[in-house]
């Protein structure tokens, strides 16, 4: 019982850098920014559990999540560019019988960072150093005694180790973020697809968590370009646990795929629209994520430059 106690303060953390396309081996200049605003959501009803298996909430009901995030990339140096995320958002937990019912709003865990450039052009590498400070909301949601016995002698009963604490845990109120001082470092690595109008760019990095476990990160888009204004992509998402949390429900494991889709309607301007889907995962909800945006820029980056690229051919 003890790893429980130590438990109950901690809701299940999730992968919270999975959002709309940006960033990646491409700096902008020096003078140079990109500004986007995405807004997210998802409904999920089901999670997998500490094997994998894809199951119901315990006690069933919906977890949702609505998001609204500012982003902005400016060109500082040659060599470096300055982040800043400033996301808030609303979840909301309701189990079927009404146990937990309840929506909390605000500043989730802000993004605060720098890519630096390893090398450029047509084929381009950088190193990126980000910090995700937890804002000001309620980080140690308790549960009581008595809810605890409640999930242990109903829903919980019979469950052990990281699968009781999940079960246990999914009766406690939300909160916006997972809680803890996070860093991550990654190196982005692309390269344009001249004969096919398009770019590939991959990533791989590790995030501290704090009291979570580690993770070793993993990033894929692949986009071609469908005329002048049309960018179609697919993208990838992947987060391994390293090591071990306070407890094996602070191990999470997530794979996500999907599409982005992004309609440049001049070369300042994009409108985008893009979505990510669970495909296997440990201790995380299974959800299917929706996003939709608008992006701002000022770029001197080619079309084949990644996400942040303009309108100019190579």
């Amino acid at each position: 019982m003890s790893a429980r106690n130590a438990a109950w303060c901690v809701l299940a953390a999730f992968c919270c850098w999975a959002a709309p396309a940006r960033g990646g081996p491409w700096l902008p200049p020096p003078g140079n920014y990109h500004t986007d605003f995405s807004a997210g959501f998802f409904s999920a009803d089901s999670y997998n559990d500490a094997s994998g298996n894809h199951v119901p909430l315990a006690f069933g009901g919906v977890e949702e999540r609505r998001s609204l995030l500012a982003y902005n990339e400016i060109g500082w140096k040659k060599s470096a560019s300055i982040i800043l995320g400033l996301p808030v958002e609303s979840v909301t937990r309701r189990s079927a019988g009404g146990e937990v019912n309840r929506t909390d709003t605000g500043i989730s865990d802000l993004q605060l960072g720098m890519r630096i450039k390893m090398a450029e052009g047509a084929t381009a590498a950088a190193l990126e150093l980000t910090w995700y400070p937890p804002a000001g909301y309620n980080r140690k949601y308790l549960l009581s005694a008595d809810t605890v016995a409640y999930a242990d002698a109903g829903e919980c009963a019979g469950l052990t180790g990281a699968d009781s604490i999940n079960c246990v845990r999914q009766m406690a109120p939300p909160r916006l973020g997972s809680g803890e001082q996070e860093l991550s470092a990654a190196i982005h690595w692309g390269t344009a697809i001249r004969r096919f109008n398009g770019f590939v760019q991959v990533s791989q990095g590790y995030r501290y968590r704090g009291q979570l476990a580690g993770q070793a990160l993993f990033t894929a888009d692949l986009g071609f370009w469908i005329g002048h204004s049309l960018l179609l992509a697919g993208r990838y998402r992947g987060a391994i646990d390293v090591g071990r949390g306070t407890t094996r429900a602070d191990d999470v494991e997530e794979h996500l795929a999907g599409p982005v889709l992004i309609y440049r309607l001049v070369g300042g301007m994009d409108v985008f629209f893009s979505s990510l889907h669970t495909a296997i995962a440990r201790n995380a909800l299974h959800a299917d994520r929706f996003y939709v945006g608008v992006a701002f820029k000022k770029t001197d980056l080619d079309r084949l430059q990644g996400y942040l690229g303009g309108t100019k051919l190579p």
